[in-house]
């Protein structure tokens, strides 16, 4: 006979826990533990559709940061800014430093404009959209390469607010965690027809330091141009 009541104070037990971790995290803490002239490394791991590992480095520096913004300078010459807002992060603005050397069309630099990174709020199941390229390639032989770059909508939702993520020895508490999801398609021409891409990513942002962790997936239905994985980790050493 308690039954009922017991779930119902245990659903408002677990309503009232989501409010609290939301609105102490309402402070928007992205960069908050850096100063400008830091560096923030990353170490990257790419899988490509033959299956073969690259590993190498990444690393931004923090030129600018204050309560309303951060600029960082990412070591191939991208520059990035972003807005901070007290519940949402902002990619602002993109530029490069040599956009010469970048080897894509002009259009396909600034893609990432005005793309919301992060937004926290009490609603279940919400979600925003961004734009993103697809980086997935078609070998026919040795002379035809198609470099796919499509634009593609990506949904995001805010999973959790407070993740725990462990980074070597390192052990990150109260961590955003964000999934996002997309799919498009793709047509080479013959003797191929429509290809189907897939794109899944999963990030997790630390208080004091953003980004920490991402892993993002391109899936494809179609055997030439196949799969490919990207993880993004902060680097502590």
């Amino acid at each position: 006979m308690y039954q009922p009541i017991y779930i119902l104070m245990k659903s408002f037990y677990y309503s009232l826990l989501f409010v609290f971790l939301l609105f102490s995290c309402n402070k928007n803490e992205h960069f908050s533990s850096l100063k400008a002239g830091q560096t923030l490394h990353y170490d990257i791991k790419f899988i490509d559709k033959e299956k073969i590992t690259k590993k190498y480095k990444q690393s931004y520096f923090l030129k600018e940061s204050d309560k309303r913004k951060s600029v960082l300078v990412r070591s191939d010459g991208k520059v990035i800014e972003y807005e901070k807002e007290p519940q949402r992060l902002i990619l602002k603005d993109v530029q490069y430093l040599f956009p010469g050397l970048v080897d894509r069309p002009k259009e396909k630099l600034e893609f990432e404009r005005e793309n919301i990174v992060y937004q926290k709020s009490s609603e279940k199941n919400n979600s925003w959209n961004t734009n993103d390229l697809t980086t997935l390639v078609v070998k026919l032989g040795y002379d035809r390469i198609y470099r796919t770059l499509l634009p593609i909508n990506i949904e995001n939702k805010l999973i959790s607010l407070n993740e725990t993520v462990k980074i070597k020895n390192k052990i990150l508490k109260n961590c955003l965690k964000i999934e996002g999801f997309g799919q498009t398609s793709f047509f080479p021409g013959a003797p191929l027809g429509k290809i189907d891409i897939k794109v899944k990513k999963t990030e997790w942002y630390a208080p004091g330091l953003g980004l920490v962790k991402l892993i993002r997936e391109e899936i494809s239905d179609s055997e030439t141009m196949g799969k490919i994985y990207y993880e993004k980790v902060m680097n502590f050493d």
